[in-house]
């Protein structure tokens, strides 16, 4: 499976994980506030980065800032869709308080 992104296709694949080791990743990941995909592509770039520091290759540097970045503004979009939801339920609540006195406040016609 490719999708695009930007001018570049990713690429996908398939990882196994055997079901404590997946649970402990689900559940690192939700810490993080990533899903499960985003935490062990952050994961692969950062074994890169390190491994490419111990060679003394700064090639994967340029991708390991990029995906603080792109950290940052996954983060920045969670706090917009929290803020948002919080929202919500304020404004269903004052909804529901509206309904209620206006349903104990109903004038009728004689």
């Amino acid at each position: 499976m490719t999708t695009n992104a930007g001018n570049r296709k990713m690429r996908a694949t398939l990882v196994r994980f055997g079901p404590d080791l997946f649970e402990e990743l689900r559940a690192e990941a939700a810490r993080s506030g990533v899903s499960v995909a985003q935490y062990v592509r952050e994961a692969v770039v950062a074994r890169m980065a390190y491994n490419a520091g111990r060679r003394g290759d700064a090639r994967y540097g340029e991708a390991a800032l990029a995906a603080a970045r792109a950290r940052a503004d996954a983060k920045r979009v969670q706090d917009e869709v929290l803020a948002v939801r919080a929202e919500n339920k304020q404004a269903r609540g004052q909804a529901r308080k509206i309904v209620a006195t206006a349903g104990k406040t109903r004038v009728t016609d004689d």
